[in-house]
């Protein structure tokens, strides 16, 4: 027994070591992270040294990093055999070190092979265990990752609708981890979905995609924007696809990339052949044949040109060179198919040789397993008494505090409750007397004045009889604004458009957005209450405080969960200006809904709010 302890100690001793932070070796990792989209030669430089310098410290945690760097590095190579040897690797270790960061990746990395070679229930079991990985050590920008791959999957299966919702988690949490990347590579690929049968709501997920590309100044994505657009329009037969097609040539020629003019003259092609120019269309559609790069494109790309050089040397009754495209055509498909049997063949092998020795290697772990299991159950029937009594013990503890804290919380809760009715009365009665007495009074003098100057016409009383018009209404606003009866009328979203009218009126130009649109149409009329109040605060600090021109609020659902962001491009405030900008009231109403609120705001740089809660 004492053995067996010091046993557990040394190896707990030595865990710990391995999990000790190398800050050298973490620097070369997110250099590596760094480039590795951008620049290969300079990933395989960190690659290397991170794993040099790994062999003189000799850590196994950081080893399962070293090797899934390279695993990633082959993989944005195009060499899945080598990324998938060494990610296989990198496995290993992770599962020995309990490195979970790295577990999540490397199932994630499988996932995305298995789903680009059509193996999509393989990818779906791996996008699983990434998540179970995931959930034990949670990461916004992680979440944000594994839902854009899980949204691809469902779109490949053909489920539009799973896709969607998975690209709008993914939209919730890039905003949550400030992934701008991930932000508008989740609104491509939705406007990627949509373009088929909405070309106008593709087009604007694909707007709000490039203002979020050029903040990032990333030009690669900006052109494949605007081709995508091009490409939007042109499904509709819609002249718009040559003003984007414009656009994205413009973009083009900053890159410097003739492999991307492929892109260009097939979409000049597909906008000529739309207005029956087809001596043109066919000029473009050859360009792009002889631009095609097999490096960078896929062979469906190849395919897609030569069926449109086969149609349209057909309609310019050029039957000899469609003749001479459709035997090229011809030949590419059979190549393919032979190769996709003899793929399949292989893998069916492999998977039958895999099976047979996974069957051996089971039989041998079983053995070993009973032997193991006879040693250790009187050790485990000592353990689990202990563990009992113990658990026993610290239940009962927990219960106590537990119940407690409840206590107190509900308490707390009941406090607030109280004053938010007491307030709610306070409004309405406000809201009544502003109403039938002020407002009243306003009018009776107004017809008083209007009777007056009947016969008097005087211009200073007509002008002085405007303005207490301009004031009624003012006031018949404001009353309203206090009334309860007033929010029971409305959904939450008429209420936030209501809203933005006042922020317009302030020049502040206000854009919502829901996910989906008929989010928060369920909700109490209490916690409407609390939300439109609690809104109303916000936008009201926005106008007197951050000298803003535009505010974006952001509503997304996601089965129970709800998350409002609201975002401004003002002046933004510093941490110690918490307390003095009028949120007390703010905390008091999201505690009767147990909603969590983040501020992130730095002077000169705007604000974003982030609400959740659970309805």
């Amino acid at each position: 027994m004492k053995k067996n302890l010091l046993l557990l100690i040394v190896t707990f001793y030595y865990q710990a070591q391995a999990q000790k932070k190398i800050p050298d070796i973490d620097h070369l990792f997110e250099k590596f992270n760094s480039v590795i989209y951008k620049n290969t030669d300079s990933a395989f430089y960190y690659c290397k040294k991170a794993s040099d310098l790994n062999k003189q410290v000799g850590n196994d945690y950081y080893k399962a990093h070293s090797l899934f760097i390279y695993a990633l590095y082959y993989y944005v190579l195009g060499n899945n055999v080598e990324a998938t040897k060494y990610n296989n690797e990198a496995l290993n270790f992770a599962n020995k070190q309990k490195n979970l960061y790295i577990l999540f990746r490397v199932h994630n990395l499988k996932g995305v092979i298995f789903f680009e070679n059509s193996e999509l229930d393989k990818a779906f079991n791996e996008f699983q265990l990434a998540e179970y990985y995931l959930k034990k050590k949670p990461d916004n920008k992680n979440y944000g990752l594994l839902h854009f791959n899980l949204g691809n999957l469902f779109i490949a299966k053909g489920d539009t609708t799973g896709g969607i919702k998975h690209y709008q988690i993914t939209t919730k949490y890039a905003l949550l981890a400030k992934d701008t990347a991930r932000i508008y590579s989740s609104y491509i690929v939705v406007a990627n979905t949509l373009k088929t049968n909405n070309q106008k709501k593709a087009n604007d997920y694909y707007e709000k995609a490039f203002r979020l590309a050029t903040l990032t100044n990333d030009i690669q994505e900006q052109f494949n924007i605007r081709i995508n657009q091009s490409s939007n329009f042109l499904i509709a037969k819609d002249k718009r696809a040559l003003t984007y097609l414009h656009k994205a040539e413009l973009i083009l020629k900053k890159i410097k990339d003739k492999s991307l003019y492929f892109h260009i003259y097939f979409n000049y092609g597909g906008y000529n052949d739309n207005i029956k120019n087809y001596d043109m269309a066919a000029r473009y559609y050859e360009l792009a044949y002889k631009s095609y790069d097999p490096e960078k494109l896929s062979v469906k790309h190849k395919i897609h040109i030569l069926e449109n050089l086969v149609r349209i040397n057909a309609k310019n009754n050029k039957y000899q060179k469609s003749y001479d495209y459709q035997t090229i055509l011809y030949k590419l498909k059979d190549s393919l198919f032979t190769i996709e049997k003899e793929k399949n063949y292989n893998q069916l092998l492999a998977k039958y040789e895999v099976e047979k020795k996974n069957s051996q290697i089971k039989l041998l772990s079983q053995q070993n397993e009973l032997q193991k299991a006879k040693k250790t159950r009187i050790y485990m029937a000592l353990a689990s008494v202990s563990t009992i009594l113990l658990i026993v013990f610290i239940f009962y503890r927990n219960k106590l505090k537990t119940q407690d804290r409840l206590n107190k919380k509900q308490q707390e809760l009941n406090r607030t409750k109280h004053l938010m009715e007491g307030q709610n009365t306070e409004r309405n009665r406000l809201a009544r007397d502003l109403h039938d007495g002020v407002a009243g009074s306003l009018a009776g003098i107004n017809y008083m004045l209007d009777r007056e100057n009947e016969m008097l016409q005087n211009q200073k009383l007509s002008a002085i009889k405007k303005h207490i018009d301009i004031l009624h209404s003012e006031i018949r606003e404001i009353s309203h604004n206090l009334s309860d009866h007033f929010l029971a009328e409305k959904t939450f979203h008429q209420l936030l458009i209501k809203l933005s009218e006042q922020n317009e009126e302030n020049n502040i130009t206000t854009n919502i957005l829901f996910f989906p649109e008929n989010a928060l149409d369920l909700i109490s009329d209490s916690m409407k209450t609390h939300l439109y109040r609690i809104t109303q605060e916000l936008f009201t600090n926005i106008r007197k405080h951050a000298n803003a021109t535009a505010v974006q609020l952001t509503v997304t659902k996601n089965e129970n969960n709800v998350c409002i962001i609201i975002e401004d491009n003002g002046s933004g405030f510093s941490e110690n200006r918490l307390q003095g900008i009028g949120l007390k009231n703010i905390k008091e109403r999201l505690q009767t809904f147990d909603a969590e609120m983040e501020i992130d705001s730095y002077p000169g740089k705007g604000t974003t709010i982030i609400i959740t809660f659970k309805i």
